[in-house]
């Protein structure tokens, strides 16, 4: 029995990421068993390592391949945190551990970071999208293995021996080519933006009025903010045809990322249940829209309708049907979409609001600068926020980098799929080399100012001061730019390199867009905070920890504010 077991754990190097959790079933059992499998696993592994391997420090495994793998896939929180404690005490910038028998590193260091992030063709990124495909979309292995079979990259010039793919295999590229074309042009991202911008409005004032009204911050957001996002992208007719369909999402937020990195399904059944009840409503929707929208109509081209939604979400369903997907999958691909939509925008929202209530000062200065970005509708003398404008104000710049920086926790993973050379050590091909945005966004030496630690939140550590001529008088002035303390390789949030969130670009709209409509309409005051369950905790809101290494990390607690629309 322990020779199959341990024959099994020898495998998991040379499996998919998904055969990862099988460890966690077979250590589940008798700890008798466990011990025995462990014992016989270390002499394995001893056997099988290279003498002359030049090794990075090892992260402390109580119980070898066992605590680290269970501590990974159900508690990345803490996981992280003793990573990081390791890696200053031992004053480097990578360290090892096992996830299962399948060798895996976090590195850190701007230069070790750019070798992650620009290495293609020796570090795969899609495989984390093949295991999204599986846990969240719920496509069947044939669809998956279209992607999975697709070899030839994201880029426009096949990699190196892919040459003879035929374009229409290229499901890559065609996925990322729709994004580029609905969502990044300039006509597409400003109608999101002003659809989203329009929405938002109207149901914080269906709320809000001019007289003061007591509600929770967090859960304005998660109802207002989600459902004006959600229309904008996928149109009215999703949240029409589900009663209950913010609720069931954000459910599915809640466990969203265990379901991809912990337990196995059988030992997480109402994370599973909570998942196939919002596939349910998605594939609802998708179903409708193909039975009603009209490919012929004067709808066909427009920038929004109410059965698909976005330009981007209508030629997506195109797509998908055209490379022959199920409409099982697109429901899936809708599903997945929400939880990259709202994740991380909400979430950073929250937070952001959270410091600008908890500082009136900053509340006023944003509220002035967010201002200057104010036009009127010529046809309708309606006043609105310019979105382009509000995009490149510095100090909103700054405020929402310093959030982001503060507040997501997301590992940039990648396969080894030969071995590599970082920071002097070895690294074995197939193993898994991750990079972490909650590590590098805290480096004293890149985010550190004089008096401003990068452990704090300071709202202008992106904001520096230029002279400009003043045109009218003649004289310099000092202007305040946005300038990123950091660089790149030191500030991931929706990832590096080629592997990226393709949504990030309408995200940073949408969170802009939230907190100046929220500062410029309303007045704010702090009542105190309260647990998420309406008791009164014992201190304020931090990061809740069961997202970290996936997505934003919500407030841990609620916060009771009064507000009042403006007159």
């Amino acid at each position: 029995m322990y020779s199959k077991l341990v024959l099994h754990l020898a495998l998991v190097p040379h499996a998919a990421m998904t055969s990862i959790q099988s460890v966690v079933e077979v250590f589940t059992g008798n700890w008798r068993v466990s011990l025995s499998i462990g014992a016989l696993i270390l002499i394995l592994a001893i056997i099988s390592r290279s003498p002359n391997t030049k090794r990075p420090p090892q992260l402390n495994d109580t119980i070898p391949y066992v605590s680290n793998t269970i501590q990974y896939l159900t508690d990345a929180g803490r996981f992280l945190d003793r990573v990081n404690k390791t890696l200053e005490a031992t004053k480097s910038n990578i360290v090892g551990f096992y996830v299962g028998l399948r060798p895996a590193y976090i590195v850190t260091g701007s230069k070790n970071v750019q070798s992650v992030f620009g290495s293609p063709h020796v570090l795969d990124g899609n495989f984390l999208q093949l295991i999204l495909m599986d846990k969240h979309w719920g496509m069947t292995k044939d669809e998956i293995n279209k992607f999975a079979k697709d070899t030839s990259g994201r880029l426009k010039t096949p990699a190196p021996g892919t040459e003879s793919v035929h374009e229409d295999q290229r499901f890559w590229l065609g996925h990322d080519r729709l994004f580029a074309e609905y969502l990044t042009k300039q006509k597409y991202s400003d109608a999101l933006a002003d659809s989203f911008q329009t929405l938002f409005s109207q149901r914080l004032d269906k709320q809000v009025t001019a007289e003061w009204t007591t509600v929770g911050l967090f859960e304005l957001l998660k109802t207002t903010m989600a459902e004006s996002a959600v229309i904008s992208l996928f149109g009215s007719k999703i949240v029409d045809l589900n009663p209950g369909f913010l609720e069931c999402y954000w459910a599915f937020d809640d466990i969203a990322g265990t379901l991809v990195w912990g337990l196995p399904n059988f030992m997480q059944r109402s994370a599973v249940r909570v998942r196939d009840r919002l596939h349910k409503m998605t594939r609802k929707h998708i179903d409708s829209a193909w039975e009603h929208f009209d490919w012929s109509g004067p709808d066909a081209d427009s920038v929004w309708e109410p059965h698909f939604g976005s330009r981007l979400s209508r030629e997506t369903a195109k797509w998908l049907r055209q490379k022959g997907f199920s409409n099982h999958a697109a429901a899936g691909h809708t599903l997945a979409s929400l939880f990259g939509l709202n994740g991380n925008t909400v979430p950073i929202s929250a937070w952001a609001m959270i410091e600008l209530i908890k500082d009136p000062s900053l509340y006023k200065a944003v509220r002035e600068e967010v201002l200057r970005t104010r036009i009127t509708d010529p046809d309708t003398l309606e006043t609105r926020l310019d979105a382009r404008s509000l995009i490149n104000m510095p100090l909103m710049q700054s405020l929402y980098t310093e959030i982001m920086r503060m507040h997501v926790s997301f590992n940039v993973t990648r396969e080894a799929k030969q071995p590599i050379e970082i920071d002097g050590y070895h690294l074995e091909k197939r193993s898994l080399i991750q990079t972490c945005s909650q590590i590098a966004h805290f480096e004293e030496s890149v985010w550190g100012t004089e008096g401003h630690p990068a452990s704090e939140f300071w709202a202008r550590r992106h904001v520096k001061y230029v002279g400009k001529m003043d045109k009218v008088s003649g004289e310099i002035r000092n202007v305040p730019i946005f300038s990123m303390k950091g660089r790149p390789s030191s500030f991931f949030p929706y990832g590096g390199g080629y592997v990226m969130c393709p949504g990030r670009h309408f995200a940073k709209q949408e969170i802009l867009l939230a907190v100046a409509v929220m500062a410029t309409k309303f007045d704010i005051e702090f009542l105190g905070c309260k647990n998420l369950d309406g008791s009164k905790p014992g201190r304020s809101a931090h990061d809740d920890k069961r997202f970290a290494g996936f997505i934003a990390m919500s407030p841990d607690r609620e916060m009771e504010i009064r507000m009042k629309r403006i007159s």
